[in-house]
């Protein structure tokens, strides 16, 4: 697979997970959530692979989801959407 054809498909999961999730989180935590529940996800599926030899699909399906997610984090970022603090932080947060 060349790699425009693998940015072909992260920008297709981008497009997809749009549509589903119409919203993004306003705050870099809980976006950045988002993003480490795909890695997790992806470390999941390499684990299966590797000591259960399962499907390597799910691999590549769960890397695209991870860079898909990655790139709306980055896409907010450079929105300005985590350049103020969110008005409900935690006490001991506001500090």
């Amino acid at each position: 697979m060349s790699r425009s054809e693998t940015i072909a498909l992260v920008v297709e999961e981008i497009e997809r997970a749009t549509v589903k999730w119409k919203g993004w989180p306003s705050d870099p935590v809980h976006a950045a959530g988002v993003v480490s529940e795909e890695a997790g996800e992806l470390m999941q599926a390499a684990m299966n692979h590797t000591y259960m030899w399962k499907d390597k699909r799910n691999m590549l399906t769960e890397a695209i989801h991870t860079a898909a997610m990655a790139i709306r984090f980055i896409e907010a970022y450079q929105a300005g959407h985590y350049d103020k603090r969110p008005d409900s932080l935690p006490e001991i947060a506001k500090k």
